[in-house]
């Protein structure tokens, strides 16, 4: 197959949905290629002069694929002014979600729920409207990294080889990050992205191995941590030297992605969605017990040390109705504040897991600072789509989950037509309690009053590595 070449920014919108196999099979080869088909970059002006603005905090609020935001003109202009009527003044709007682009400019098929003219590029038009919005709104690129899901060409065309897979020969949708031409198939992608668009930032989700700790038995994974180890055959799960190798093949990852942002787009922030599962550490050594360390090789804490990533964001998504989850929230974010190292936390919060008055309370906590005194870079808030147990489909379209909520009867006689009705209400009407004393009509306990969080625009922190 011919090696890629750069791709039309003019791509029409019948191209959607078609695979790339020329690239997917370069991709294990000539890279330079890819990599030297650049554009210059100019950064935007903020049009609000900062000293208009509250103190620095990223008021940040993630947008899926999954859901409205980014898929047509309408939906994008909504997106802006709700956020802007928010106080929200960051947005990690999904752009790839299966190996698939919400942008023409890509080496990857376009996503085939894109509604508009020929030509319309959804995360160009919302970067135009974000950044003229006053104040500006930052955008970043939220990218699914190493899951692809089964379905989508990459996974099709070499999934039999780049494939993750468990030590049973189980599969998923991801792929290894152990097999070398996975991690520069997926660089490639990426820093094509980011040069090409003016973004903010670059956000990374799904930069780990599957959970459940026994993942990246793909032939090539193994075959490279044998001839690194001088070992043969197939390495136990648990045995400390392939479980190291699996989390520096992560961090390889981001430290080369890191470095060549760094020295192509030196203003774009690098940020990663990280794993904050269960209780928090304590101690410095308590970090090695983690989930992120131990179960999915996702070592973030060394990556803010090394200062690989310009912003951490742990999804401490807990229910502040589950006292157990509630102290996992209250640990995690404590040492997240204070061991942000070389680089800045923004913490994550779970709105689509609280009730209103709860997810305002989480927001208020992580902005707060720490007892010794230090403060997180900000908050996001998941998701855009699913702003309550009353507003996403995790639980209007699972009666089981729903069964386990505190509050019930959760349906209240309404059929899943009147959920889901239900649930656009309760996303429209959170906006506003955000940014102003307010209260909402809980369908099991009536009016519930709440206090805002986000009351005043608000500057973006500076990051002084990036001015």
């Amino acid at each position: 197959m011919r090696a890629p070449t750069c791709v039309n920014s003019g791509r029409r919108a019948q191209q959607v949905g078609q695979a790339r196999p020329a690239l997917l099979a370069a991709a294990v080869g000539p890279l330079m290629m890819l990599i030297a088909c650049s554009v210059s970059w100019r950064a935007s002006g903020d049009p609000t002069p900062s000293s208009k603005l509250g103190p620095p905090a990223y008021h940040a609020l993630w947008v899926d694929a999954f859901h409205d935001g980014i898929h047509s003109q309408d939906e994008i202009d909504q997106l802006v002014s709700t956020a802007h009527r928010a106080n929200i003044n960051a947005l990690f709007v999904q752009v790839r979600k299966n190996a698939d682009a919400y942008y023409l400019n890509s080496l990857e098929p376009l996503a085939p729920d894109i509604y508009g003219p020929p030509n319309f590029d959804p995360l160009r038009y919302l970067l135009t409207r974000a950044h003229a919005s006053s104040p500006r709104i930052e955008v970043h690129a939220w990218v699914n990294t190493f899951y692809v899901g089964t379905r989508s060409p990459v996974y099709l065309f070499f999934g039999a080889g780049w494939g993750n897979r468990t030590s049973a020969g189980e599969t998923g949708g991801y792929l290894d990050p152990g097999n070398k031409s996975v991690r520069n198939y997926t660089h490639v992608v990426l820093l094509h992205l980011a040069q090409r668009y003016d973004l903010d930032g670059l956000h990374l989700d799904f930069v780990r191995y599957p959970e459940g700790g026994n993942w990246g038995y793909s032939e090539a994974a193994v075959e490279a941590f044998n001839a690194a180890a001088a070992r043969s055959g197939s390495p136990d799960p648990d045995d400390a030297a392939w479980e190291q190798w699996r989390r520096d093949q992560v961090t390889s990852f981001v430290r080369d992605l890191y470095a060549d942002l760094s020295s192509k787009k030196r203003k774009l922030k690098l940020s990663a969605a990280l794993i904050p599962w269960g209780a928090g550490p304590v101690a410095e050594t308590d970090w090695q017990n983690t989930s992120a360390y131990s179960e999915v090789y996702q070592d973030w804490h060394d990556w803010l040390r090394e200062g690989i990533l310009d912003l951490g964001v742990p999804l401490n998504y807990d229910a502040a109705w589950n006292s157990r989850a509630s102290g996992w929230f209250e640990q995690w974010i404590e040492w997240e504040k204070n061991n942000q190292l070389q680089r800045r936390i923004v913490i994550g919060v779970g709105a689509y897991f609280n009730y209103p008055e709860d997810t305002l309370t989480q927001i208020r906590r992580a902005l707060a600072r720490s007892a010794r005194g230090i403060n997180a870079a900000g908050v996001a808030i998941y998701s855009y789509a699913s702003t309550s147990p009353y507003g996403t489909s995790d639980y209007y379209d699972d009666p089981e989950a729903a069964s386990r909520l505190p509050r019930q009867p959760y349906a209240a006689g309404l059929g899943p037509s009147g959920l889901k009705r239900r649930a656009e209400q309760y996303n429209r009407s959170f906006w506003h309690l955000l940014t102003a004393p307010s209260s909402y009509n809980d369908p099991v306990v009536g009016a519930i009053a709440t206090r805002p969080v986000f009351t005043e625009q608000t500057a973006i922190p500076v990051l002084p590595w990036k001015r």
